[in-house]
Parts: C-alpha cells; structure tokens; sequence
C-alpha cells in the first residue's frame, strides 16, 4: 500500500518521539507525537474527494457549424454544464485520429455556471515530426480523413472524457461524450447532447 508523503513525515515524528521520550524525557516524546498525529489528519483533509456517481454534474455536447466540413472552418464544440451548481476547470481530454496523425487538444474552460453553454477552443495539431517541421496547420477535415478506411463506414465516433473541480475543491467525473465525423454528409454531429440540455432545463 502507497503511503502519502504527510503520512509518512507524520509516521516518523510518532516514532521519533517514542525515543525521545525512551531516552530524553516523556514531555519532548509527547510534543513529537502529536506534531506527527497532526501532520497525519491534515494530510487526510488535503486528499483530493471524488464525489459520488448521483454527486456528479452532467455535461451536453453539441456541435454547430456550416456544411461541408471539407471547405468550412466555422464549426464550434459547445459544452453545457447541465448541473445545478457551478464547476471549474472543465477538461475534455485529448482526442486522436484513427491513424494517429491528427490530435484535437481542448483548451481548459476556468469557470462554468450551472446551466451554461460555453464554445470550447481546440486546436487540430499533427503528431509527424516532418508536419510540425513544416508548421502545417491541419484542418477537422484532415483529422476525419485520417482513418484507415478498413471498417467500411464514413461515420466515425471519438470520446472525450470530462474532469472538472467542484465547488468544495473535490475532483468531478463530468463522463464520458462523443463527436462524431460523417464524411459521407461532411458534418460534425454529437449524440444525446441536445437530450441532456433539454432535462436540464
């Protein structure tokens, strides 16, 4: 079992102050030891919370933007925070192209009040070295394009998970969405999005 750096700090005054109070005096042992017993129930309060499946707040993607994807850079990524109360530091991970040549990086979103909509930034960045070196600013369309074309579908789904800071500092599990790519249609699409929006309100 993994001990914290408070517990172990507080471990070791404990035992410290047994052998002072062996050797020294029982006055200068006890003071080690509630020193260490301290160290130790502080440590346990600074340990990130993680809240409950019914504690958690439910987030809505959506998407908007004008067809087709291939000409058109005008889409958006939209978050709601479908909760009651507000969350801060709103994370979706990173999503990566089917191949792999593509990454969508989401910008960390500071503060979100209860029921609102937020456009997210994102960036498509390359993963080749040789189009880093040539500062190729790739496009969504080149990230829907980059898959191996072996499942016979031109509609592709990629996850993002959800973190978020609640509002008494624990660590929120916001779950899972998704984004879709339709290249058949080239449009951006999301699933249950709208549905969970909606409850909200």
């Amino acid at each position: 079992m993994e001990i914290s750096k408070e517990n172990a700090w507080g471990i070791g005054l404990m035992l410290i102050g047994v052998a002072l109070a062996v050797f020294v005096g029982k006055i200068v042992g006890a003071i080690c030891g509630i020193a260490g017993t301290a160290i130790i129930i502080w440590g346990q309060f600074q340990k990130p919370k993680i809240l409950s499946k019914d504690d958690r707040l439910t987030f809505a993607l959506e998407v908007a933007g004008t067809p087709p994807l291939r000409t058109n850079n005008d889409w958006k990524i939209l978050l709601t925070n479908c909760g009651p109360r507000t969350a801060r530091y709103v994370l979706l991970s990173t999503i990566r192209s089917e191949i792999g040549a593509y990454e969508i990086v989401f910008q960390e979103i500071p503060v979100m009040i209860a029921e609102q909509t937020i456009s997210v930034s994102f960036e498509v960045i390359p993963r080749r070295v040789d189009d880093r070196q040539k500062a190729i600013r790739p496009t969504l369309w080149d990230f829907a394009l980059d898959n191996a074309g072996e499942r016979g579908t031109t509609y592709f789904r990629y996850d993002t998970s959800i973190k978020y800071t609640d509002t008494n500092d624990s660590v929120g599990d916001g779950g899972t969405v998704g984004i879709v790519f339709d290249l058949q249609y080239e449009i951006l699409k999301t699933e249950g999005g709208e549905y969970w929006r909606k409850k909200a309100n």
